[in-house]
């Protein structure tokens, strides 16, 4: 496997970026709540994942923790985050098992923000584009913050950012010499394919990207790039298929029971459809508003999901068929806002900075009302968010134009974005769904504001 080294001067500009990202990251997390923000429904996804997390590990089918339910015979989400979580759990007391599960979630994060700058210096082929990949990650607001929460993003984002550039090494190695016999290839294909299972099974929505890099090596093969595409493509697709299958062996062993990563698919799909969905509760009701399902006596909201899974196609069929020109409105103006808004601004206040500032600007314009708009809740902060965000977008489209040429390299990461967005043109998209894909824009960014560096440098 070869590689772009960083050597003198950067490693130790690098190891400075790292350590200041981490400090940021650990220094916010030590500063959230606890056990308060995690009991009841009020906690969200979080107070599940933790519930569901203790609970896999009691030996119980079924029972109630912080007042939250669980069913290790029916658990719906992707199973390595409730089984991470869990672990914690089970030797730790609850604080000190959250702030634990905090601290690791640092380590995971800022080795992404490592493996941004690895992407950006291999594709690039230059240190000074990995350098600033790495300072956008590690000072990037959402990514500071994202490891304080109890949710999949930062372990999602760090197996898929491990399982990249893995692949992106090996192949880019191959490509510039395939005719030579390389030590270990096999097995740092093998990873590559692992990790990417590691973030299906966080992250359901990941499970068919490997056919994107399948896509890739028949790419490289048609342009005589690569030999014996098929061998590598059989071995990525039985490692990868053999970490994800782990958790269908063990429901059938376990409870009898089919299922390929999460139940949760269908919906996502039907909630990307239905523009009246809301709270869990109300979800519930509008599911199952005029549908009979024949459930034993006393069987919850979600064992009906299991006796009537064609409820979600027959409600999808019936939005589609009355308005598919409205089906695909909606589907364009949510993916649309959810990769233009930036995740995370939501906990720093409820007042949207952007709408004010629209509002000022188009309606005000005074003095008064622009000391009003700065001293909103939030306001620097929030501001930050969109800074890095559209920095993100804007220097990384840019750094995908000037990537083209390197497209060995670059269409791996590049097929990443244009696969998660793809998925959630029909998924329920929001904010926190297309977070993964900041990683993307902060590799090319990095690319693009080197070149710029080294274009001016050039110019005097």
């Amino acid at each position: 496997m070869t590689s772009v080294r960083i050597e003198g001067r950067s490693v130790w500009l690098l190891t400075a970026i790292l350590l200041l990202g981490f400090v940021l990251r650990v220094a916010y997390a030590l500063e959230q709540p606890t056990l308060e923000q995690y009991t009841g429904a009020t906690g969200g996804d979080s107070s599940g994942y933790l519930a569901n997390g203790a609970g896999f590990f009691s030996g119980k089918e079924h029972g109630w923790i912080r007042d939250i339910p669980f069913y290790n015979s029916n658990l719906k989400p992707a199973p390595l985050y409730v089984i991470f979580v869990g672990v914690f759990q089970v030797f730790l007391p609850d604080h000190e098992a959250i702030i634990a599960i905090r601290l690791v979630q640092c380590l995971a994060s800022i080795a992404t923000v490592y493996l941004a700058c690895r992407l950006a210096t291999i594709i690039s082929g230059k240190d000074r584009a990995g350098l600033i990949a790495a300072s956008l990650a590690a000072l990037h607001p959402a990514f500071v913050a994202e490891p304080a929460q109890i949710g999949t993003e930062t372990l999602y984002i760090f197996f898929l950012a491990l399982g990249l550039w893995l692949y992106i090494e090996t192949i880019a190695g191959l490509v510039g010499d395939w005719r030579s016999r390389r030590i270990g290839e096999a097995s740092v294909l093998a990873l590559s394919a692992a990790a990417f299972g590691l973030a299906t099974l966080t992250r359901g929505v990941s499970v068919l990207f490997p056919v994107v890099l399948i896509l890739h090596l028949v790419l490289l093969s048609r342009r005589q790039l690569l030999r014996n595409w098929r061998g590598r493509a059989l071995l990525m697709l039985i490692v990868y298929t053999a970490v994800v299958s782990t958790w269908t062996v063990y429901n059938l062993v376990s409870w009898n029971r089919f299922i390929i990563v999460s139940d949760q698919m269908m919906g996502a799909l039907w909630r990307g459809a239905e523009r009246n969905d809301g709270a869990p509760e109300h979800n519930d009701r509008l599911l199952l508003e005029g549908v009979e399902v024949n459930t034993p006596p006393g069987c919850e909201v979600d064992c009906k999901y299991n006796h009537a899974t064609e409820t979600y196609v027959s409600k999808i069929a019936a939005i589609v068929s009355a308005d598919p020109r409205g089906y695909l409105a909606l589907r364009a103006e949510e993916l649309a806002y959810s990769i233009l808004q930036p995740h995370g601004t939501t906990s720093f206040g409820d007042i949207s900075v952007v709408g004010a500032g629209r509002k000022w600007l188009f309606e005000d314009r005074s003095l008064e009302g622009f000391t009003q708009l700065l001293q909103i809740e939030g306001f620097a902060i929030k501001l930050m968010f969109w800074i890095f965000h559209y920095i993100g977008i804007g220097f990384g489209l840019l750094g995908m134009f000037w990537s083209r040429n390197r497209w060995v390299r670059a269409a791996p990461i590049a097929g990443f974005l244009a696969y998660t967005v793809a998925v959630h043109f029909f998924l329920l998209a929001l904010p926190r769904y297309l977070f993964p894909v900041e990683l993307v824009w902060v590799v090319f960014a990095g690319i693009a504001l080197g070149e710029l560096f080294e274009r001016r440098g050039r110019r005097g």
